[in-house]
């Protein structure tokens, strides 16, 4: 065989062997290259999910205070940048997968770190709203027993004010029938009975205080008034004060020292001038409240 021949034949069978090798390489750089894309996309999948989470986690906490609502909406912020740049990741960025599995890391250390203060705060919160509820529920008992101490009290205070009538009611001294008269002065300075107007000197008016055990003994202010028909005061005396607050003018005044026993009175009211016929009213007043009423004719 030539040499020629030889040559050319080895320089073939070189170049098959070659391309076995070049095709044999390109296999197995093929079946690498797939294996690390798997790889590629398990650990990005990997990350997204676990940032995922993470973002799951933030939007779920619902916290009022506002220095830890707006540290939440900014890690949130944060996460959200994050798994948006691994989810745009290429193929040929394999090399960024450690660094941002590195940022993850982190994201999560801090993520746990606040909302371990999170629950704390929410614990201590919740406990303070138990406390208030019972606070609430202590107060609305304490309203309650007010409100009945408040009827209670009102009900003695009206008990109180009808037993204040009561008493008021049993210390009122009243007084026997009034004996009225009107009188002439004779010539010997004696005083006599008439009928008559134009006669009149003076007016005599008897009565007893009656007894009553209750009311306080001693000395009792008695006012005599004596009223025309025109219900003109005669001889006004003094100007008075009654308990209910009320003014009038009497005709006498006498002093009574009362000793819870029946005790005579006896008002002489002098008439200076004259008087018309009509029909007289004799006012008695003991303590200041009115305790008998009279009338008297005269022609």
């Amino acid at each position: 065989m030539p040499a020629s021949k030889i040559k050319n034949n080895g320089f073939v069978a070189f170049l098959i062997l070659l391309i076995l090798v070049i095709g044999f390489l390109s296999y197995e750089n093929a079946r690498d290259y797939s294996e690390l894309k798997a790889v590629f996309e398990l650990e990005k999948k990997e990350l997204e999910n676990e940032l995922t989470n993470i973002i799951e986690d933030y939007e779920e906490v619902n916290y009022k205070k506002s220095e830890y609502s707006l540290k939440l909406r900014d890690e949130l912020h944060k996460v959200i940048q994050l798994r948006d740049s691994v989810k745009n990741l290429k193929e040929v960025d394999y090399k960024f997968i450690r660094y941002y599995r590195k940022r993850t890391g982190i994201l999560i250390e801090e993520n746990e770190k606040l909302f371990t203060q999170i629950n704390h705060l929410n614990t201590i919160n919740n406990e303070l709203i138990t406390k208030n509820d019972s606070v609430q529920e202590a107060l609305l008992v304490k309203e309650k027993q007010n409100v009945k101490l408040t009827n209670i009290n009102r009900f003695l205070s009206k008990e109180k004010q009808a037993l204040k009538k009561k008493i008021a009611t049993a210390e009122v001294i009243e007084i026997s029938t009034i004996k009225a008269e009107a009188m002439k002065k004779k010539k010997n300075g004696k005083f006599t009975s008439t009928t008559r107007s134009n006669k009149v000197n003076a007016f005599k008016i008897e009565f007893d205080l009656l007894e009553n055990k209750v009311a306080s003994p001693g000395p009792k202010e008695v006012y005599i008034q004596v009223m025309d028909t025109n219900k003109k005061v005669i001889t006004p005396f003094k100007e008075v004060s009654l308990q209910n607050k009320k003014k009038i003018w009497c005709s006498d005044i006498l002093i009574a020292e009362y000793n819870n026993k029946q005790l005579s009175m006896i008002s002489f009211v002098s008439v200076d001038s004259k008087i018309s016929s009509g029909t007289y009213q004799i006012n008695t007043f003991v303590n200041g409240i009115q305790a008998g009423k009279k009338y008297l004719a005269l022609k």
